[in-house]
């Protein structure tokens, strides 16, 4: 393939992200950031030379990132002394830490300089911190009562490890943001972190992903679920083993619920038996947003089920992935039927990536790009799409109001299929990104169209920044100066 090797796209949060593991959906807010490294030079006061230490503009606030590294003991007290740096104008809120061989012992002296340090947001990932770092943790939930954001995934914990930190997480006030993923909780941590979160009213984020929770830990979860003071916006649950039995179990809850945004369900071996839970969740449930039951083993009749008895009757969902399931061709044409003829569905986002389309169904889902009204970004990537169902594509490209991206890469299409994809981004001034690597296309193709899309986001910015501009009178020559000040700070 002239194209380029063939990735797959299973998007978490949107369309065009690339997804190499179960995201945590509480990675840190970084905002326009800038990360400088720290010279060696500044000595004692050189919070960790290797370190990458960045500039918010929107808070004057800093982040410390250290990414794949081992870290000394040496390096070990230079990250505390940036951490408990008073000096400074713009103090670290958030530090992110990830394969960094700390174990236990580094991350109990890491929790120890972080209850007295300005941070808001912690990230120890793939640390091995165990039972002593998590007690140590535990303590800074304590007495530390700044941090919104824990992240702890990857660490092999067990219940028994977490459970005081839970106990801790149960009495905060303050943490919005849990991420437990990748860790060895099962069903045992579900039933504790369901417990710890009873009469906790301000954690909104939770992420479970990859614990081996089982159906037994579905139930506990659900109890979150059912509870009408819980205030989680987004449950993250993909790759727990819950099969049919634990899908059904966490969707009956969701009827209900009027307050979660965002579910994940992905690899959770979920049939089509469960389809009629799922069916029955989104036509009851009317906040939900973001819907991920990628990975599973539906096929056809489930998604007709999940079509005509769910998405039929809902107006809320903006983003569905269905990604890795075998929709197929008659599952595909299920699915564009119900979302054709439904005025008011808000399906903004739609991933059938590797989905069994073949060329006859992503002809039928060409349709839907033209006919659907809200329809922004749809992701066809891995379905042995030919030059015809291309040409499908072309044409409802060109003649829709609404789409902006549309991945097909990683498919059957050639140079002939190409031209005309080329012509309907020419066509229609709204697409922003049509993504065909892993084709049959010579880069000569792949280029003009790229420098196409790049000269259209070009101008966009330009006219955002212009518009902006326009509407927002500068401040204030001293708050104007001020601001200028803070947006330039570096870590030096």
């Amino acid at each position: 393939m002239e194209g380029g090797a063939c990735t797959s796209y299973l998007p978490s949060s949107g369309m065009s992200t690339k997804v190499t593991r179960a995201s945590s959906g509480v990675s840190p807010s970084t905002g326009g950031i800038t990360g400088t490294a720290v010279p060696a030079s500044m000595g004692a006061k050189s919070r960790a030379s290797f370190a990458v230490i960045g500039s918010d503009v929107n808070d004057s606030s800093r982040r410390m990132q250290i990414p794949w590294r081992q870290i000394s003991k040496q390096q070990l007290e230079g990250i505390c002394r940036a951490l408990l740096d008073r000096e400074s104008d713009t103090p670290i809120r958030t530090i992110d830490l990830m394969y960094n061989q700390l174990g236990p012992t580094g991350t109990a002296k890491i929790a120890s300089c972080l209850e007295s340090s300005p941070v808001t947001e912690v990230l120890i990932c793939y640390n091995d911190i165990g039972k002593e770092g998590c007690d140590g943790l535990a303590g800074v939930m304590n007495l530390h009562h700044r941090v919104q954001l824990l992240d702890i995934r990857g660490n092999h914990l067990s219940a028994n490890d977490v459970r005081r930190l839970l106990r801790s997480v149960s009495m905060s006030t303050v943490l919005t943001r849990l991420g437990l993923a990748s860790n060895k909780l099962g069903p045992e941590g579900a039933a504790l972190v369901a417990k710890a979160l009873e009469q906790n009213t301000f954690l909104s984020s939770l992420d479970l992903s990859a614990n081996e929770l089982g159906p037994s830990g579905a139930e506990c979860i659900a109890g979150i679920l059912r509870n009408p003071v819980s205030p989680l916006q987004v449950l993250q649950l993909h790759g727990n083993y819950l099969g049919p039995t634990g899908v059904m179990t966490i969707c009956h809850a969701v009827r209900t619920n009027k307050v979660l945004k965002r579910l994940t369900l992905g690899n959770n071996h979920a049939t089509d038996e469960a389809a009629h839970a799922i069916a029955a969740m989104l036509e009851s449930n009317y906040t939900l947003e973001e819907l991920d039951i990628r990975l599973n083993t539906l096929t056809a009749n489930g998604v007709k089920t999940i079509a005509q008895k769910g998405l039929a009757k809902n107006s809320s969902l903006s983003i569905l992935s269905l990604s890795g399931n075998e929709v197929g061709p008659v599952g595909a044409n299920e699915l564009t039927q119900v979302l054709t003829s439904h005025a008011r569905s808000a399906l903004e986002q739609l991933d059938l990536s590797s989905c069994v389309l073949t060329s006859t169904g992503g002809a039928r889902v060409a349709s839907l790009l033209s006919t659907s009204a809200s329809l922004k970004e749809i992701n066809l990537s891995d379905n042995a799409l030919d030059d015809e169902a291309a040409a499908r594509l072309a044409q409802n490209i060109a003649e829709s109001v609404t789409i902006s991206v549309v991945d097909v890469s990683c498919n059957r299409v050639s140079e002939e299929g190409a031209s005309q994809l080329i012509e309907a981004a020419l066509r229609n001034a709204r697409l922003v990104a049509l993504v065909t690597h892993g084709n049959n296309i010579s880069r000569v193709a792949q280029k003009k169209l790229e420098n196409l899309l790049e000269e259209r986001l070009t101008k966009n910015r330009m006219a955002t920044d212009h518009a902006v501009s326009y509407k927002q009178p500068r401040p204030p020559y001293q708050q104007y100066t001020a601001l200028s000040a803070a947006t330039s700070t570096t870590a030096a």
